[in-house]
C-alpha cells in the first residue's frame, strides 16, 4: 500500500450502491471512473445485508475490475447464511482485495453476481466500496 507524502493531497471516497437482489436470475454490470487526476487505493469492499442469503450451490459475489479482467482489483464472496444486518467485507473474505492500487483514469467495472441455492435463491444487500484518493506528485 502506498503512503502519500503529503496528507493534504489525500481524500477518501465511499461509494454505496442501491440495494441489489442477488437471488434474481441475472448478474449486474456497471462502469464508472474515480475523480479525474487521482490514483486510488481500494480500502474496503463490502455489503450491508438486507435479506438473508441462501447460496449453497454458488455464492454471490461483488467484483471490481476492468472490461478485460472483471476481478483484477477485488472479489468479495458473500457467505451462505449471511443474516439481515450483517456486514460482509474483506475481514470475512480475507482474499477479497486482490490488487488495491488503481491508476488514475482507469475505467472500473463493478459486477454483482447472482447466488444459486438448492432450494431458493435469496439474498439482498447494499454494496459499498471505499477508496483513498491521492493526487500524483
Amino acid at each position: 500500500m502506498r503512503v502519500p507524502k503529503d496528507f493534504r493531497q489525500t481524500q477518501f471516497l465511499c461509494l454505496t450502491f442501491p440495494e441489489y437482489d442477488f437471488g434474481v436470475d441475472r448478474d449486474f454490470t456497471g462502469y464508472f471512473r474515480l475523480p479525474p487526476g487521482y490514483d486510488a487505493d481500494l480500502l474496503k469492499i463490502g455489503l450491508m445485508v438486507t435479506e438473508a442469503f441462501a447460496c449453497t450451490t454458488t455464492p454471490a459475489d461483488i467484483r471490481l475490475g476492468t472490461s478485460s479482467d472483471d476481478d483484477v482489483y477485488a472479489k468479495l464472496q458473500i457467505a451462505d447464511g449471511a443474516a439481515v444486518t450483517d456486514f460482509q467485507d474483506e475481514t470475512d473474505d480475507t482474499d477479497a482485495i486482490i490488487k488495491p492500487y488503481i491508476a488514475a483514469g482507469t475505467l472500473l467495472k463493478l459486477t454483482l453476481t447472482q447466488s444459486t441455492d438448492d432450494t431458493a435463491d435469496t439474498g439482498k444487500g447494499l454494496p459499498m466500496l471505499q477508496f483513498r484518493l491521492t493526487f500524483p506528485s
